[in-house]
């Protein structure tokens, strides 16, 4: 019973920061905020929820041996999602800096402006 109740903690917190994340991508306008909205919450939502998951599998009463491989699958997902998600982000936001995916001058800070054309590398 409690560790049905520590699961379901763990998936719906989840789900509100996969959920924020969405939220962020339809909020944001610019490329890099939508990547970073992205990347951070989107990580964490993941991880609670196999982590909701993998709580949920060992404190059944039906747990055996043949569920030791769903674990670790569950396991795998966990470590490849916090592998990739930051490669990804950075990959992305990268691409968008060189090819100047920018907001417009207004909405963007002194610090968010790309440099000048002299300072870029081609």
């Amino acid at each position: 019973m409690i560790t049905d109740i520590i699961s379901l903690v763990l998936v719906l917190a989840g789900s509100f920061f996969v959920l924020a994340a969405a939220l962020g991508t339809i909020r944001f306008r610019d490329t890099m905020a939508r990547v970073h909205a992205v990347a951070k919450p989107q990580t964490i939502g993941l991880v609670l929820v196999l982590l909701g998951a993998f709580i949920r599998v060992v404190g059944s009463p039906e747990f055996s041996v043949a569920q030791r491989s769903d674990l670790g699958l569950l396991l795998l997902l966990g470590l490849f999602a916090l592998a990739t998600a930051p490669v990804t982000a950075q990959r992305i936001t990268r691409v968008a800096r060189r090819e100047g995916l920018y907001d417009r001058d207004e909405n963007m800070s002194r610090n968010d402006r790309p440099a000048g054309k002299t300072m870029r590398r081609r």
